[in-house]
């Protein structure tokens, strides 16, 4: 891949030290290959970072991720599939990246890896729900409104939850919609899951990465020009 590469990454690890007894420190770097008519397919992000330069090949350099989190983006890029083991213990790793570049499919990868291997809890519920809500996680945040719901005697009146945004009393209210609901046949967007909202964006080949309400007004939206 080298050899027909018009796209150079150089991954800086950060600053290492060298030897242990000494205060020296070294820049380890991890260099990638790629082309461009294949991460344009994964990411404009990252497509609009590898304009070609006048010689024909970019060089871009990346300093806000980690080499081995930045291989699996590339790996995945050319139809690799990450395992569920490099998925859980890289997790937040590869959402963090993912989000920062772009990589949508990938980063809902790691999402739903992550939902599925964390315990909710009181204790982790906030940085949860926070986190979620940074990163445009909906599966998240409908895991922990799910699990807000279905505790709310324990939680009411031990916690505060004078941090969270206004903006997650909808998340809230579709939560507590969905546990009223005797079936799971509802039509109403509002009380569909993040995961059905998703898919029903996929085969409309429509953007999937974003939050609970803007998935909504994108269906909606296609919805009614697809009705005109």
């Amino acid at each position: 891949m080298e050899e027909t590469a018009d796209v150079v990454f150089e991954v800086d690890n950060g600053s290492l030290q060298s030897e242990e007894h000494t205060n020296k420190k070294s820049k380890t770097t991890a260099t990638f290959y790629a082309h461009r008519f294949i991460l344009q397919d994964i990411s404009t992000m990252l497509a609009e970072l590898c304009k070609p330069d006048e010689g024909g090949v970019t060089t871009v350099s990346i300093t806000d991720v980690k080499s081995e989190i930045f291989k699996h983006m590339i790996y995945y890029a050319y139809g690799g599939k990450l395992s569920k083991d490099e998925l859980k213990n890289n997790a937040k790793d590869i959402i963090n990246a993912c989000d920062k570049y772009g990589v949508v499919h990938l980063k809902l990868e790691a999402e739903a890896i992550y939902v599925e291997s964390t315990k909710m809890t009181i204790e982790n519920m906030m940085d949860n729900l926070l986190y979620a809500d940074s990163k445009n996680l909906a599966l998240l945040k409908e895991a922990v409104m799910d699990y807000i719901v279905a505790n709310k005697g324990d939680i009411m009146g031990k916690f505060s939850f004078d941090n969270v945004p206004s903006s997650m009393i909808t998340d809230v209210l579709a939560a507590v919609s969905r546990g009223e609901e005797t079936g799971n046949n509802s039509t109403d967007y509002n009380k569909m899951r993040a995961g059905t909202l998703r898919k029903m964006l996929d085969e409309k080949e429509l953007d999937v990465d974003g939050s609970r309400e803007s998935m909504i007004a994108l269906l909606k939206e296609h919805s009614d020009s697809d009705s005109a």
